[in-house]
């Protein structure tokens, strides 16, 4: 299973949005790990896997 630092979220609770973005090379192992973390914790929320430009791209806009 992947550990907690292959991949970051941000979490915008207007538009229950999770942005991800994977830091590892193992994306299936990391896409499974992601999928049951989500089911569990974030049902209700859609989920978004982009990559680190465009997620340090949204973090920027929420700051704003």
């Amino acid at each position: 299973m992947a550990s907690p630092t292959s991949w970051e979220f941000y979490k915008e609770v207007d538009t229950k949005i999770l942005w991800v973005n994977i830091c590892a090379q193992d994306l299936e192992g990391v896409a499974i790990s992601i999928n049951k973390w989500w089911e569990t914790r974030y049902p209700e929320y859609k989920i978004r896997v982009v990559s680190k430009k465009e997620f340090e791209l949204v973090k920027m806009q929420a700051k704003k």
